[in-house]
C-alpha cells in the first residue's frame, strides 16, 4: 500500500471518529428502564421510555449537554393541544417541566398503533465535570404515561470562523470586565424577549450570565426559553454561582454569575429566534456566537 493511500485512509478514520464523538447519543436508564416504546418518526426508529411508578434513573458523567425529549400519547381523533408535565431531579435539585403541544400526525408506534403522539417537548441542562444522578418522576393527573428520550452531546469548540450577533431591535450592550477585557453582553429580562437573526446551516451558541442582586444567595438557577415564531425550540435550565473574577460595568449593586452556555442547530436559510427569561425578577446577560 502506498503512503498516500495510507494517509488518506488514516485521515478518513480520524474525521469519522471526531464526527461520531460530536453526535448526540442516546442514554438508557440505569434503573427502571425495562419497559420501552419504539416510535417511527420520519422513517426512523426512536426508542422512548414510559415514565411511570418510581420513574427513571440515569447515571451520567459530565461535562455534558443533556436533552430531555418528551411526547404524550393520545387516542386517534384527538387533534387539540395536550398538556403534560414531569419532574427532573439533578443531584437532588428539582426542576418542574411543563409542556403543551399539538398532535403530530406522522408518528406511529410499534406497540400502540391506535395511539397518536404530540410534538416533542425539549428541555436542556448542562452538567459539570464529575458523576451525576438524574431522576425523572411522573406527576399525577395523566391518563397515559409521558414518553421520554434522553440524549447527550459533548461540548464543542467554536473554532476560528465565528460571528458575534447582536439583537435585531437596538439595545445598548452591557459591558462585563473579566480578566482585563471588556466584553459586550445584552440584557434579557422576563417578558421582554431578545430577537436574534441567524443564517444556517450553522450552530448558534448562547453564552449566559445571571445578574446576582444583593438579595440572592451564592448559588441560583434560571431558565431561558427559545422560540422561532410560535414554535418552542426548547427550554434551557442553568445553575450558576457568583463570579469573583468578573464585574458588570456601572452596576456596582450587581454581580455576574459564572457563564453557562447552550447551543442551537440553525437549519439552512434565515431564521429569527426569540430568547426569554422565564424566572420573574431575574435578568440574564447574553452573548450570541454563530459558527
Amino acid at each position: 500500500m502506498s503512503q498516500i493511500v495510507y494517509y488518506k485512509k488514516l485521515l478518513f478514520i480520524i474525521i469519522a471518529s471526531l464526527s461520531l464523538q460530536l453526535e448526540a447519543r442516546l442514554i438508557k436508564p440505569s434503573k427502571n428502564g425495562e419497559e420501552k416504546e419504539v416510535l417511527m418518526i420520519n422513517g426512523k426508529r426512536r426508542l422512548y421510555f414510559p415514565l411511570k411508578g418510581d420513574g427513571l434513573e440515569y447515571s451520567i458523567k459530565g461535562p455534558s449537554r443533556i436533552e430531555f425529549i418528551s411526547r404524550y400519547p393520545v387516542l386517534r381523533g384527538k387533534k387539540k393541544s395536550h398538556s403534560f408535565k414531569y419532574k427532573i431531579l439533578v443531584d437532588g435539585d428539582t426542576i418542574n417541566v411543563n409542556h403543551r403541544y399539538k398532535v403530530q400526525r406522522a408518528i406511529k408506534s410499534v406497540q400502540h398503533p391506535k395511539h397518536k403522539y404530540t410534538y416533542s417537548g425539549n428541555y436542556f441542562i448542562n452538567l459539570d465535570d464529575g458523576a451525576h444522578t438524574i431522576r425523572l418522576l411522573p406527576i399525577e393527573g395523566h391518563k397515559y404515561p409521558v414518553l421520554l428520550r434522553v440524549i447527550t452531546k459533548d461540548f464543542e469548540s467554536t473554532g476560528k470562523n465565528k460571528t458575534f450577533l447582536k439583537p435585531m431591535v437596538h439595545k445598548s450592550a452591557v459591558k462585563l470586565n473579566t480578566e482585563g477585557k471588556k466584553i459586550d453582553y445584552f440584557e434579557c429580562n422576563p417578558g421582554i424577549p431578545l430577537q436574534i437573526e441567524a443564517k444556517g446551516k450553522n450552530i448558534l451558541r448562547i453564552i449566559t450570565r445571571l445578574e446576582f442582586s444583593e438579595q440572592m444567595g451564592q448559588e441560583e438557577s434560571y431558565r431561558l426559553r427559545v422560540r422561532e415564531g410560535k414554535k418552542i425550540i426548547g427550554t434551557y435550565y442553568f445553575s450558576t454561582e457568583r463570579s469573583s473574577a468578573s464585574q458588570i460595568e456601572d452596576r456596582s449593586d450587581k454581580v455576574p454569575g459564572k457563564w453557562r452556555s447552550c447551543e442551537l442547530n440553525v437549519p439552512k436559510g434565515k431564521h429569527r429566534y426569540d430568547f426569554e427569561v422565564l424566572d420573574k425578577e431575574k435578568s440574564v446577560l447574553t452573548r450570541f456566537i454563530l459558527y
